[in-house]
């Protein structure tokens, strides 16, 4: 679990990478406001991230298959130290939609080929828990750079976080440059019908993915990340700055202090994760984030004091941060032997078509009905993943050698 190949191709990135996204989220709600938009307006800079990542899925997911994981990995850093550092150039408020298109499709590369590089080679009671270590340490990353972000941006001007994580990304992946290897089946011999299935290209994958309980995995997956509402993409920062007016230097603070509850949950629900199953954890933490939800609700529906919606705003971060993660374990867990990139592909690209569309419609029923209502709808989101995982889909962890040889099986049907 602390191999040296693990902590300078994994564990350092995730915490560099991190470090350098969380430094620039304080800013961008500022930045947009500083071209006169409304709320909703806004919001398409965080909706223009998720387009990015949603478009990324389906073409990642092929070329990890096509060209192998080692390129595709080292290829999504680059491209997101470019994004960033042009991102606080933009001349117009489009341009800088461009930009956050781009650094999403960039993460989105990096994050599928990272999460299949460790399904290729994690043992499955361990696969949890380098996940969520991942996790964990870009919670380290992110725990003092919405502070350092903030203040730079109020001391220094808006370039100067976009820059540094730019050059943050630059660093964080030159280990990988000399420790990945090609972990594709058929590219390391590791499992001949394994390649012979992945070379029969989508047919054996859509097969599988039509299975009952793949189908009610996707209807859990897409409800996770609407329930997060876009918070990854800063849609709770946005409702910080326009109902409470925050500055980049508070809302930095208010972020970091949400990060110091979160930073030992991903290691904790690693382990439980890996030691108890995956329902045992998820369906509590899913349970947690709804109630803190329903609990910031109350800042809009009723006239309480800054410093409630301050232990609010915490709360969800802080709750937020023990679901994180935990979609992507079901997802491995559940990836057939064969295939993985196709399978993450057309995975993700669910996952992403509801943290796509999650922001806009918070922002919608804000303005059009009232805030309070978006955040008791990301509550309900957060309670049919509780729901489904509890009394529906099961725990993964027992079922996954049942699960692969009927994958196997049934891609052997598909393609006689």
């Amino acid at each position: 679990m602390l191999s040296r190949q693990l902590i300078l191709s994994l564990y350092v990135p995730a915490t560099m990478l991190a470090l350098g996204q969380s430094m620039v989220a304080p800013v961008i709600p500022g930045l947009t406001k500083s071209f006169e938009v409304s709320l909703s307006t806004a919001s398409l800079a965080f909706v223009a991230t998720a387009l990015g990542a949603l478009a990324a899925t389906f073409p990642a997911g092929y070329l990890l298959d096509r060209l192998g994981r080692r390129p595709v990995l080292l290829a999504g850093p680059v491209i997101t130290a470019v994004a960033s550092f042009m991102t606080p150039w933009s001349h117009s408020f489009v341009e800088l939609l461009f930009w956050r298109f781009l650094v999403g499709a960039a993460a989105q590369v990096w994050q599928q080929s990272r999460v299949v590089v460790i399904s290729d080679t994690a043992p499955r009671h361990q696969r949890a828990r380098q996940m969520q270590w991942m996790n964990g340490m870009s919670r380290i990353g992110q725990l003092v750079g919405p502070a350092v972000g903030g203040f730079l941006a109020a001391g220094f001007g808006l370039w100067i976080p976009f820059a540094i994580h730019a050059a943050l990304t630059l660093l964080a992946i030159i280990p990988s440059f000399l420790l990945v290897k090609e972990t594709a089946p058929g590219r390391r011999g590791r499992d001949e019908e394994d390649a012979e299935l992945a070379k029969q290209g989508w047919r054996p994958v859509i097969a599988y993915l039509m299975t009952y309980q793949m189908i009610v995995f996707l209807i859990i997956q897409c409800a996770a990340t609407l329930a997060r509402g876009g918070q990854e993409y800063g849609s709770l920062n946005l409702y910080a700055v326009y109902a409470y007016n925050v500055g980049p230097g508070v809302l930095g603070l208010m972020n970091s202090a949400a990060l110091v509850f979160g930073v030992p949950v991903p290691f904790i629900t690693g382990y439980l994760m890996d030691r108890f199953g995956r329902r045992a954890v998820i369906a509590p933490c899913f349970c947690a984030y709804g109630s803190a939800l329903l609990i910031m609700s109350l800042t809009a529906f009723f006239p309480l004091p800054f410093s409630f919606f301050m232990f609010s705003y915490v709360l969800v971060q802080a709750t937020q941060g023990t679901t994180g993660g935990t979609m992507q374990v079901l997802g491995t867990d559940l990836s057939p032997p064969f295939g993985k990139g196709r399978f993450f592909a057309i995975w993700r690209m669910v996952a992403q078509v509801g943290a796509t569309i999650t922001p806009a419609v918070f922002a919608f029923l804000a303005d059009h009905v009232s805030y309070g209502i978006g955040f008791v709808y990301l509550a309900v989101c957060s309670g049919v993943v509780a729901l489904g995982v509890a009394r529906v889909l099961g725990d993964t962890l027992t079922q996954v050698d049942k699960g692969d040889r009927d994958a196997a099986q049934q891609a052997r049907a598909s393609s006689s």
